[in-house]
């Protein structure tokens, strides 16, 4: 864990990143919120609001992850769309979704993702991220399968 990373926030933090738009981050950071009870969805960008997003809450590049944290003190998961947000936090979970042609943030968030679609989850990093989660084993098994990973076996 980077030491000039700091931890303000109750709510156990999952990144939602990947190599660029319109690769599924919206839709699997939906899918979290109804999985996890608690759990709010941010999302973090350049481009104004799209219409129709009534599901979670937007925030402008460059908000805070302490006003962010602060906003949603009563929550138990911040799901949060953005790679640039791990420039300033050390999330309990990093999901990433590759594809062609990857915005320049992208390599930064593969490089500290836990879970990345198309890739094998091992058994010990399922269980490394249930404890940092509080959540079963079957419950990451889950968040796995919905991003598109696949539990090693063994």
């Amino acid at each position: 864990m980077d030491s000039d990373k700091v931890v303000i926030s109750e709510a156990k933090v999952i990144v939602v990143s990947g190599a660029r738009s319109n690769i599924g981050k919206t839709c699997l950071a939906r899918a979290l919120r109804k999985l996890l009870p608690g759990a709010v969805r941010i999302k973090i960008g350049h481009h104004p609001r799209k219409p129709g997003y009534d599901d979670g809450c937007f925030y402008p590049m460059g908000t805070s992850f302490s006003t962010i944290a602060s906003e949603h003190s009563d929550a138990h998961f911040l799901i949060i769309e953005s790679n640039r947000i791990l420039e300033e936090i050390q999330p309990e979970c990093v999901i990433y979704l590759p594809a062609d042609d990857p915005k320049p943030s992208a390599e930064m968030a593969q490089r500290n993702a836990d879970i990345i679609r198309g890739k094998n989850l091992s058994i010990s990093k399922i269980h490394i991220l249930a404890e940092r989660l509080g959540c079963d084993e079957a419950v990451i098994e889950k968040i796995a399968e919905l991003s598109g990973a696949q539990k090693e076996q063994g």
